[in-house]
């Protein structure tokens, strides 16, 4: 099974969607074959896919963590499969004071305290990763992600190396590793790396990115509990800590509805992707 050529531009959305998404950036083109053997690809398979259940809309609601932020804002993330994704920020006593909207095509973000907004279409790079929406949404689940595959399963799992782990601190059973691309050398200027405990749930993802000018990393830590998960979302360029939160989530609702829609007047004043960034 050969895998298509995953083209610079798409990794770099991938990345810059990613941090963006979560509050703030390919090259070589590389080419998959299966391998005649994989090390714990069944049991790890066995393991992780019966957590996948399948959904239509869930909502996940948290408190949001960050060393620079005076108080800690609640967090709730809507979700509609493969559609839409809305992550709204409220403080204690203001209400709502952050939305960011994808829906369709289109990227809406709002600063309601500093009364700015930003605007942007997102066709171009939805032309490139069609299913940008999806596989982030698997991401913010704790599932596995084949870029330019979708979500982890059977068909797909092809696409990465599978590697069993000494037994983990938690379980005594063994735990895996899973590696994209499969074949990654120290060479390759891309790829990420899932570890995955032994009842199938994703510990962490480090994602890896070399350009001709930074080191960039991003990681995902899942700390699951009775309740819900903490995800501990770090970011670095060049080996120096850029960006770190951590969102203590509750449990996940799979039949939530939608929020209201984001009503904008007079007030709000249109501004660029870094020009929003910079007003938080």
């Amino acid at each position: 099974m050969a895998r298509d050529k995953v083209s610079a531009k798409c990794r770099s959305n991938f990345i810059s969607t990613l941090l963006l998404m979560l509050a703030a950036g390919v090259s070589s083109a590389m080419a998959q074959t299966p391998a005649d053997s994989i090390d714990g690809r069944t049991e790890a398979l066995n393991a992780i896919l019966p957590n996948y259940i399948d959904w239509q809309t869930a909502a996940m609601s948290g408190k949001l963590r960050m060393k620079k932020l005076p108080v800690s804002p609640s967090v709730r993330i809507f979700m509609r499969r493969n559609e839409t994704i809305s992550i709204s920020v409220r403080a204690s006593l203001l209400g709502e004071v952050g939305r960011i909207d994808i829906e369709g095509d289109t990227l809406l973000a709002v600063n309601k305290m500093k009364h700015v907004y930003c605007k942007e279409s997102l066709a171009g790079i939805k032309y490139d990763y069609p299913d940008i929406i999806g596989d982030i949404q698997s991401l913010l689940l704790g599932r596995a992600v084949a870029l330019q595959s979708g979500e982890l399963s059977e068909a797909n799992a092809d696409f990465f190396d599978f590697r069993s782990l000494p037994a983990d601190s938690i379980h005594s059973e063994a735990a895996w590793s899973l590696t994209f691309p499969r074949g990654r050398s120290d060479e390759d200027e891309f790829g990420y790396e899932y570890r995955i405990n032994s009842i199938g749930q994703t510990e962490k993802l480090t994602l890896e990115l070399s350009t001709s000018d930074h080191e960039l990393a991003l990681a995902l830590d899942y700390t699951y509990l009775d309740k819900g998960f903490d995800l501990d979302i770090s970011f670095t360029r060049d080996f120096n800590k850029k960006f770190d939160a951590l969102i203590e989530f509750n449990d996940i609702d799979w039949e939530a509805n939608a929020p209201s829609p984001v009503s904008l007047n007079s007030r709000f004043t249109r501004v660029g992707i870094k020009q929003f960034i910079s007003s938080f």
